[in-house]
């Protein structure tokens, strides 16, 4: 045959595979398919028209979690390193979902404009049958691990349940149930355990995770017979969970007995949770019974300002405290943990089967946030809270007495740090349980080894913590922690957004319950060192000629100080400051001090900040983004001239400027505005607005190029963004 342009032209239209050329703008990232032949439009099922929108807008089609591959492919594809071989998932028009192998490679390049040839195949069905071996490799396994034992197989896209057995009771085989979850049968579970079972099961539907329950379910003769499960969800092609195995296990004679035990053993006859005795018995069997890999975790709850209830409200307003608090921990606790009261105003509660250490942190927080009671007696507000202590089993301890001295030390530090909070046992492994939080194999026993900046965990830290001044405390945690500092606050007048209780005191070193007259001390001689320093500043108590400075040095057990005042408008506000109470001469490097005067410049911002967090959800976030740019960034507010953020570069070259400076005096030494001020060309009716202008900067002595845009446009204390580049160089010349 005489292979001709036009023979050759109709093969490739005749091929079953998809052939594209695309053309690739580097400038504006658009992809423009100019030749695609009719094998791709057959293969996906679309006319021309219709194939053709698909490919101009194919990155809308990619599903989310597949989109860095292609990305990452294109990419490749632009270095010229060769062919590419790349598979991802796309959404049809009709809503289907398939698999695309791409292989493709650079053709040829012209300035940005990149021609890319890719023969694209449809892979859904080798896919499928992939899926499907996986799937039954998975039963394989399960089953070799299970004999004896019932096997669970729940299939979450078509509603059927499968459970098999060997030789157990009353059924051998294998038993299929239809609607499964449509048409549950609430008759075969106890009734107790209904709604705890079907609560843990549609949890494993909403998420991937692992679970082990124990409950009664029925038995052919109509008796019911404690099982406990363990059940893992997993995740299908399709990006969500399709389908929950597991095994149950028959542990009837072990639940009679420890039901045995709880008989012998009375429960507290107030709240109806276990006594002490049977607390601590439970705890030690459910620890035996731990697993390898398996995280549990101790918690002591104490109540806040119990004994004032009691003392002026009287024994009933007592009694009905704890019983509300009882009912508040059987509220958050699920049904296999155990919770007991242990002591007049002490809770205890083990949590089986952690995903994370991180669960142990929610749950405490949870506790903290529902066990809060408002009375008043005669006038006089009492307000009873709780401190809390947690203890990780087995990186704290490996029983009950060791997990129970651990927690309650940590309990004696969250009321040593103004009560209604609660702590993780010893300040160094929350420093690395915060900076490992996702890292669920830590073992804190391994040492103290840091592998992430400092800067990088203060941010996650005020990142991920949605309650500001529990972000603050856990923050001002690692800086104590990391510099050796004994304790760490901040104080400040009425007009700074936080309360007293901002504190944190390594352990030895707690102050105790704080006054009010003790803060207000604080707060006054933290102005009187702004008189004198007015800056980031190491204070020793041999610098000080002051002689009441000097008295408070020696009375609190201070040897050194670091101080950084906090200012607004160019005025005092108030300041972070960290104690040194050992004769040890506390010095740092000039790259360590660099590193802490972005951190205190990091916790300025979050509390002159946290006024405006609900305006600005990632402020933190565009922060680290600021930080990492070769250029100098300022945030100010165009009604008030106020620095509302500088980032690092700017802080390395004029270390003298601070947040809530005015911006004309920190950076010109002006006492007014400049008169051709860039923030005036913003136009307020224009929130897209944006003027660049090439001007001196005489605080960084240097020519520049400085861009301003809002940040947030409002008509009263709006944001605006400059972003100031280095053009010394090419003005000159």
């Amino acid at each position: 045959m005489d292979l001709n342009m036009e023979n050759f032209g109709s093969m490739i239209d005749n091929v079953i595979a998809g052939i594209c050329f695309f053309e690739y703008d580097k400038t504006s990232g658009a992809m423009v398919p100019f030749y695609v032949n009719e094998g791709l439009f057959r293969m996906l099922g679309y006319s021309r028209t219709q194939g053709m929108k698909f490919l101009k807008k194919i990155e809308i089609n990619i599903i989310p979690e597949d989109l860095p591959i292609y990305r990452q492919a294109i990419e490749d594809v632009l270095k010229d390193d060769g062919a590419i071989d790349v598979e991802f998932r796309t959404v049809t028009g009709s809503g289907g979902l398939r698999w695309l192998h791409v292989r493709g490679n650079l053709y040829s390049r012209e300035a940005d404009k990149y021609i890319i040839v890719a023969v694209i195949h449809d892979i859904t069905e080798r896919k499928s049958i992939e899926e499907e071996l996986h799937k039954q490799a998975e039963r394989l396994h399960i089953l070799s691990e299970a004999e004896g034992e019932k096997i669970i197989d729940y299939n979450a896209k078509t509603d059927v349940m499968v459970i098999k057995s060997s030789n157990e009771y009353d059924m051998s085989g294998e038993h299929i149930q239809d609607k499964w979850m449509e048409q549950f049968d609430e008759s075969m579970i106890y009734e107790e355990d209904v709604a705890y079972y079907k609560s843990i099961f549609r949890g494993l539907l909403t998420s991937p995770k692992h679970e082990t329950i124990e409950y009664r379910t029925k038995r052919f003769d109509g008796e019911y017979i404690w099982y406990q499960a363990n059940l893992t969800s997993l995740l299908g092609s399709e990006g969500y969970v399709t389908r929950v195995v597991g095994r149950m296990i028959n542990i009837h004679e072990k639940k009679l007995k420890e039901l045995e035990l709880l008989l012998r053993a009375e429960k507290d006859a107030l709240t109806g949770l276990y006594n002490k005795g049977a607390t601590m018995q439970l705890i030690e069997n459910a620890i035996n019974d731990s697993k390898n890999g398996t995280l549990n975790a101790l918690m002591i709850i104490d109540l806040d300002n119990f004994k004032e209830v009691n003392d002026l409200m009287g024994h009933a307003q007592g009694d009905k405290v704890l019983v509300d608090t009882a009912a508040a921990l059987n509220d958050i606790f699920k049904g296999g943990d155990i919770v007991g009261r242990i002591g007049g105003d002490e809770f205890v509660v083990f949590m089986k089967n952690l995903n994370a250490i991180s669960n142990a942190d929610i749950l405490a927080a949870k506790v903290v946030r529902n066990v809060n009671y408002h009375f008043e007696y005669e006038d006089t507000p009492i307000h009873v809270t709780c401190s809390v202590g947690v203890a990780i089993f087995p990186y704290h301890g490996n029983d009950y007495e060791e997990l129970f001295n651990k927690a309650d030390k940590a309990v004696y530090t969250a009321k040593a740090n103004g009560k209604c909070g609660y702590r993780i046992y010893d300040a160094a492994t929350t420093m690395v349980y915060h900076a490992t939080r996702k890292n669920t194999e830590y073992n804190p026993n391994k040492g103290m080894e840091m592998n992430r900046n400092i800067e990088d965990l203060v941010m996650q830290v005020l990142f991920e913590d949605k309650v500001m001044e529990s972000a603050l405390k856990s923050a001002i945690e690692l800086i104590t922690a990391k510099y050796h500092f004994h304790r760490g606050y901040v104080c400040g007048d009425e007009s700074l957004p936080i309360s007293r209780t901002v504190q944190f005191a390594a352990t030895g070193y707690e102050i105790g319950r704080e006054t009010k007259e003790h803060y207000e001390l604080k707060r006054v001689v933290s102005e009187i060192l702004y008189e004198s320093f007015r800056k980031v500043t190491i204070i020793h108590d041999y610098d000080l000629t002051a002689v009441e400075m000097h008295d408070y040095f020696q009375v609190e057990g201070i040897k050194s100080m670091l101080y950084y005042p906090i200012t607004s408008h160019g005025k005092f506000q108030g300041a972070i400051i960290f104690e040194n109470h050992e004769d040890v001469q506390l010095e740092f490097q000039e790259s360590e001090m660099e590193e802490i005067r972005s951190l205190m410049r990091i916790l300025e911002a979050h509390i002159l900040q946290i006024g405006l967090m609900d305006r600005l959800q990632d402020f933190v976030t565009q922060i680290a983004i600021f930080d990492n740019l070769d250029s100098y960034v300022y945030i100010v507010n165009p009604d008030t001239y106020e620095l509302s953020f500088i980032n690092k570069k700017v802080l390395m070259s004029s270390p003298e400027v601070k947040i809530g400076d005015i911006c004309y005096k920190a950076l010109q030494d002006r006492e007014s505005p400049c008169e051709n001020c860039i923030l005036r060309h913003l136009k307020k009716d224009d929130p897209h607005c944006r003027c660049t202008e090439e001007l001196f900067n005489y605080s960084l002595r240097c020519w520049s190029r400085c861009s301003a845009s809002w940040l947030e446009c409002k008509d009263l204390n709006g944001l605006a963004l400059l972003n100031c580049i280095d053009i010394s160089e090419y003005f000159i010349g």
